[in-house]
This record gives structure tokens, sequence and C-alpha cells, in this order.
């Protein structure tokens, strides 16, 4: 046998300084005794004779730490390194898995949010601590839900390059714009794809816990209020390019929210209404904006009260309004600046506004019901 230098376990490091009896790793800060240092500088071969049960307890506990001090330092990579280096040493860790299950977050991406590590791991750290970290895990995934829809609202948000590339593409095929610019939409793509996943987030807390206690309870009634506010961000951008999210999805959106409602309370579910998930148009009248010049004038008022009065009133005027918004963006935007479509168009609505003027509909200033 022959000797080596002594080299920590933990992190690979030669730095070892004997402190008080012991001997420290300078870097990680794992300690040896005289004996362990010893056996550690014996290259060779031993012979050994019966049963030898070596408890590695405490190398999974240094590497939980070290996986922690990643997590603090906000270090995914490291943190999740660390932490399947300790299950490695110890399986039923259940703080090896609680830790991985939260820097398996910090290293998520757009394309890839990493829900299905995070609810795996934190499933570990439930059963193999008795449940002890129950609230714990629950909290992480609502919470995590929660920021995971806020930063998909924050990327639908950011419109200014879809809205030129809309532009260009009404120049370039006036008719197929709409489409094209859907297609060309990367963020939108990968923002759909995930939001299921995050949503399972939810869906892995229990009712029956959202029910018994009064902080998971809150949790949940926040992240029903953020899916409502993300669906509307989701139509928004629809709306850039002169679409709108379809009925179906609507009606998938509602039923989404209300399984992310089940646990809560009745009078806190009826707050969060599945009426607020809707897919309205940006608004705009089109054509008549583009005869007139501003959306904000008499003709515009008129006939803005008309469609919110009379036309939304029934289901063939609101399925009216909704191939008008449609097709009208894309239309405007092929002729709206021709001085034949202008001159005529106005011609055609000065007599209708004419005749809503006489059955009533003022003129005065006005703000849209929607």
């Amino acid at each position: 046998m022959s000797m080596k230098a002594l080299t920590c376990e933990m992190c690979g490091s030669t730095n070892l300084i004997k402190e008080g009896g012991v001997f420290v790793c300078q870097s990680c800060g794992t300690k040896y005794s005289v004996e362990e240092a010893k056996k550690m500088m014996v290259e060779g071969t031993v012979d050994v004779k019966g049963t030898v049960k070596v408890d590695k307890s405490q190398d999974a506990k240094n590497l939980v730490q070290l996986a922690k001090d990643a997590l603090d330092s906000v270090n995914g990579e490291e943190a999740y390194s660390y932490a399947n280096r300790a299950l490695e040493t110890d399986p039923s860790n259940a703080e090896a898995w609680l830790v991985k299950m939260k820097a398996a977050n910090l290293k998520a991406t757009l394309g890839d949010m990493k829900v299905l590590d995070v609810i795996n791991a934190g499933k570990k750290a439930i059963e193999l601590s008795n449940k002890e970290y129950e609230k714990e895990v629950y909290s992480f995934y609502l919470t995590t839900c929660l920021g995971d829809l806020q930063f998909f609202m924050t990327q639908l948000e950011d419109t200014a390059t879809m809205k030129e590339l809309y532009e260009a593409n009404c120049q370039l095929a006036p008719f197929s714009a709409s489409q094209k610019t859907l297609e060309y939409d990367s963020v939108l793509g990968m923002v759909l794809t995930q939001a299921d996943m995050v949503v399972s987030l939810r869906t892995n807390v229990p009712d029956s816990f959202v029910s018994n206690d009064d902080d998971i309870m809150h949790l949940v009634g926040e992240v029903a209020k953020q899916w409502v506010y993300y669906t509307n961000s989701v139509n928004s951008r629809f709306n850039v390019y002169g679409m709108t999210i379809n009925d179906e999805t609507v009606s998938k959106y509602r039923g989404i929210l209300n399984d992310i409602k089940k646990g809560l309370p009745q009078e806190k579910q009826d707050v969060i209404g599945e009426e607020a998930i809707d897919n309205p148009s940006n608004g705009a009248c089109y054509v008549a904006t583009a005869v007139y010049g501003s959306y904000d004038c008499p003709e515009v008022w008129t006939l803005r009260r008309f469609r919110d009065f009379k036309l939304d009133e029934t289901w063939y005027g609101r399925l009216f309004i909704k191939v008008y918004y449609a097709i009208s963006p894309t239309f405007v935007k092929h002729f709206g600046n021709a001085n034949l479509f202008k001159s005529l168009g106005k011609k055609l609505l000065d007599r209708w506004v004419a005749k809503l003027n006489n059955k009533g509909y003022a003129n005065t200033p006005y703000n849209d019901k929607y």
C-alpha cells in the first residue's frame, strides 16, 4: 500500500486543514476524524472479513447543505447537481428531494418550465418525510404556478414585434396576414404549450387540503385570479393581429378556472366567475374609424352605441360583430388609405348614421360598454 494526497470526498478539494483534532475541508466545510483521514490517504487493497455497514448519511447531509447554499445564491444548476448527488448517496433523504424541487424550478425556461420535475420531487419529499413537508410543498406548487402565469403575461404583453410583423403581412398578403402572423408567433406557441402543464401544479394540491388550510386557500384564490388575467392576455395577443381566441378555447379556459377553484368556499368561488374569461376583440370600429379618421367623433360614437345596445343584444348581432372584427382589420389595412374607399364609405355611413340618430342613438361622447 502507498499513501496519497488527502482529498475531500464531497467536493474533491485537497485543501484540508487540521483544526481542533479534525481535518476540515476549506472548500465545503466537511469534517474528517484523524482515523478517517488516514484511511483516505491509503492506496491499495485491504482485505475485509465479515459484514461491513457503510453509513453515508453525513455525506448526504453535507451535500444537501451545499445544495441549500446554492439555492440561496439562486444557482439552480449547482443546487440541482448537489441535490442529485445527495440522493445518489441517500435516496430516502426527504430534504434532498425538497431542495431538488426548488432547484428544478430555478432551471425553468419559457420552452421548458420543469413542471414535472418540480411535481415529482415534491411528491417524494412529502412521502419520505411522512407528510412533514406537505404544506411547504403545496405552497411551493401554488406560488410557482402563480409566478409562472405572471411570467407568461409579461411575455405575451411584449407585442411590438408582432404588431410590426402584422402590418408588414397586411401589405404583402392582406387576406392571410392574421394567420401568417399567428404561425410566426413562437412566444405564443411556447406559452400555450407550457400553460396546461403549469396549471397541473394547482391540480396536484388536494382539494381537501385547500379547504382546511387558510394559507393554501388564499394562494388558490390568487392562482384563480391570475388564470383569468392570463387568459385575457392570450386573447389580447390574438387581438394584435386581428383575431380572438375561439369559443371552444373560452369554454376550455373556463373549465380550467373551475378546476382551480375547487376546495374554495362557494362565496369565494363566486367572486371569480367564469364569465370573466371571454374573447372580445380590441373594440375598435375599424371601417368607421378609417373613414372618419378618428375613433372618437360624433359619427363613430353613434355607431358604437348601435353596436353595444342593438347588435350585442342578439345572437345574430354578436355573430356579425365577431365576423366584422375578424375581417375588417385586414380589409382596412389593405384598402383604408384609398380615396375611393373613403369617399364611397363616407356616403354610405353618413346615411346610416343619420338614420340611427333619428332612431335615438346619440352622437355625444361615449365610453364602450366593454
